[in-house]
């Protein structure tokens, strides 16, 4: 299976393409309208809470860009 996915597949090391969307909705959210609704609504759309909170609680880890050759 090693080398079957192409460059910009590998690129994004998250593999799950609808979680990483919700939470590139909920780091929109914690900037707009705070952590408790961007925490509240990652838990609605199905991330794991142990993720959403590293997530929200690291800003310096966030990515400042999508790294997909083909933005969503």
């Amino acid at each position: 299976m090693s080398g079957s996915a192409n460059p910009a597949e590998r690129a994004d090391p998250r593999a799950n393409a609808y979680l990483a969307a919700r939470v590139d909705d909920a780091l929109n959210l914690l900037r707009t309208d705070g952590m408790s609704p961007a925490l509240e609504f990652m838990q609605l759309v199905g991330v794991p809470r142990k993720v959403a909170l590293r997530v929200l609680c690291s800003p310096a880890q966030q990515r400042t860009r999508d790294r997909r050759r083909v933005p969503r």
